[in-house]
């Protein structure tokens, strides 16, 4: 099928990197290819643009991002944004009043900035998310306060991750936020990911298709969890990972073989653009 496909959209956690957060020398070798042979790739990910830095040099085949679940889409190469789509502040507070009122901890990220009350790195275990843990010190910066924050900064943020530590606590926000001005999707663990309206992976996928002149019927998106269902439905064509949940699963066109620890990113790049 090389030549049916232009842009290859790839999740980050659970997709394009390991779990130990890496990428492997198969795939990256498959995404250089991928490069050669005049197809783009970009990753459509719930991190910040901070948040890519550490992955700097794994990522050098990789033009594009599709940040913040949508909200951010960046040409790495040349260091610019596509697009930014900040969340109104009324919701972004009413967002983080109903996480805190669940006990959550909350995780504020702007374009090019992500903020934490640095004492809650350490309780990244409780969340399940231990293995974020080194990423979170590095990247963040310290918010006291986030709704005082937000206030002060009204209008910035791109997207907030609300950290519950159960799921009952999560099932509690989403049915407060049911009507708010806001997107809201599901993460790993019990995390809940708000962006502004109609911020999703696949709308930032559709900004840079703008961007590049084609069109999600040319676009292969690739992903393992709930934040992707609307890429997986949207894209001319869907692939779930062999890790993926079964809401993935369900949805997407085919699955790979391998998992993320087994170069599944790799055999798509190699079945369907090269």
């Amino acid at each position: 099928m090389a030549g049916t496909y232009r842009l290859i959209a790839l999740d980050m956690d659970g997709a394009l990197l390991t779990t130990d957060k890496r990428v492997s020398s198969a795939t990256s070798a498959a995404l250089r290819r991928l490069t050669d042979s005049g197809a783009c790739a970009t990753i459509a990910t719930g991190r910040a643009y901070r948040e890519l830095e550490p992955l700097r040099h794994d990522l050098a085949p990789v033009r594009y991002a599709v940040c913040a679940n949508g909200a951010v889409v960046m040409d790495l190469w040349e260091h610019r944004s596509v697009s930014v789509t900040t969340i109104p502040n009324h919701g972004a507070i009413q967002a983080v009043r109903a996480g805190l009122a669940n006990g959550c901890l909350v995780n504020v990220l702007t374009q090019t900035g992500a903020y934490l009350n640095l004492a809650d790195v350490e309780r990244a275990d409780e969340l399940g998310l231990g293995q974020y843990k080194g990423l979170w010190a590095q990247v963040n910066e310290q918010m006291d306060d986030p709704v005082e924050f937000l206030q002060a900064h009204p209008n910035k943020a791109v997207k907030i991750n609300l950290y519950h530590f159960t799921q009952e606590a999560r099932e509690r926000t989403r049915a407060q936020l049911v009507g708010a001005d806001v997107q809201v999707a599901f993460a790993e663990g019990a995390s809940v990911e708000i962006t502004a309206p109609g911020v999703r992976k696949d709308s930032g996928i559709a900004h840079l298709c703008d961007e590049l002149g084609i069109t999600m019927s040319q676009v292969v998106a690739v992903g393992d969890g709930d934040n992707d269902l609307d890429m997986l439905r949207s894209a001319g064509l869907g692939v779930a990972m062999a890790n993926a949940t079964p809401q993935a699963l369900a949805v997407a066109d085919v699955r790979t073989t391998a998992d993320c620890d087994h170069d599944g990113v790799a055999e798509t790049i190699e079945r369907y653009f090269l």
